[in-house]
């Protein structure tokens, strides 16, 4: 069991291309987590993307998903986002980050060269924000909000947060795809408060002016969405959004929005066309296509 794991991650790594784009970075990487699991060493590095440059840690916890293993070994290469943000994102925006985690994603934003932004992150795990608030400090970053909770349809509720695959990932849904059937799901849960898209930004008016929206939620993309709706009219905001449930919705959510929908092939955006699609979306509203510099087309 254990052979056929580490065979499945080096295919993963030979699939999104960083092991034969950049071979010896990559292998010297994966040494040196091996040596830091081992004696127990925080790491803390450079981490050099795609017009984006900026501080980050490794932490060796003793759970997989929390401590930014992924992220030291595949830097640029861990979301295709990072080859084409800096195309079609605007030299000053502001951003909500769901899901945020230890905060990889916000950074290479925050890091982005001759680009202004300040963001609101979200995420429900307390530790993985007190990593995020250190790296923050580290990079002297102090224009980004944090709220520890989840974002779903629903406000000012607790909603149980489950712990859905050993890998790390979390879910206010069971039935996610990602959800491994073996997880007892009574005793691997905790509580969470919950937040509407729009009670943070419109009645709380916690960021203005939104331009960006980030959806990571292991299968609660929808629900997210559908708590946004007076946020898009007011913002029209571009969404990079994970889909792995309830993809038609979701789909048709952004056609009524008047929305523009594009997925990655390889390093480039392209039209969306695909009817049995998952993995990630970007939406641009029709009115800012024209301001975007991509080169699209339809694969």
């Amino acid at each position: 069991m254990l052979d056929k794991f580490i065979l499945n991650k080096f295919i993963y790594l030979f699939k999104i291309g960083c092991l034969t784009e950049k071979p010896f970075s990559t292998i010297k990487n994966i040494i040196i987590i091996i040596f830091a699991d081992f004696f127990k060493l925080k790491i803390k590095y450079l981490a050099t993307l795609n017009k984006s440059k900026f501080y980050y840690t490794y932490q060796p916890h003793a759970g997989t998903g929390l401590g930014g293993r992924g992220q030291f070994i595949l830097r640029e290469f861990y979301d295709k986002f990072f080859f084409i943000g800096h195309k079609i994102l605007p030299k000053n925006f502001n951003f909500i980050d769901v899901g945020c985690s230890r905060g990889f994603f916000s950074l290479y934003l925050l890091g982005l060269k001759n680009f202004s932004c300040k963001g609101l992150c979200i995420d429900p795990q307390k530790n993985a924000l007190i990593d995020f608030k250190e790296i923050l400090k580290l990079n002297k970053k102090k224009n980004i909000k944090i709220i520890n909770g989840v974002i779903s349809n629903k406000s000012k509720k607790k909603l149980p947060v489950y712990k859905v695959s050993t890998r790390g990932y979390f879910s206010i849904y069971k039935d996610t795809p990602c959800a491994d059937p073996n997880i007892d799901f009574n005793n691997n849960f905790f509580e969470s408060r919950s937040y509407t898209i729009d009670e943070i930004i419109i009645k709380r008016k916690l960021l203005a002016n939104i331009k960006f929206i980030k959806i990571d939620a292991e299968g609660a993309e929808y629900e997210i969405l559908k708590s946004s709706t007076r946020t898009i009219a007011k913002f029209k905001p571009i969404f990079y959004c994970e889909v792995i449930r309830k993809r038609n919705k979701i789909i048709k959510f952004f056609k009524e929005k008047n929305y523009v929908l594009f997925k990655f092939h390889e390093k480039k955006l392209v039209t969306y066309s695909q009817k049995n699609f998952e993995g990630d979306l970007l939406a641009v509203h029709k009115k800012d296509i024209k301001k975007m510099s991509l080169a699209m087309s339809t694969v």
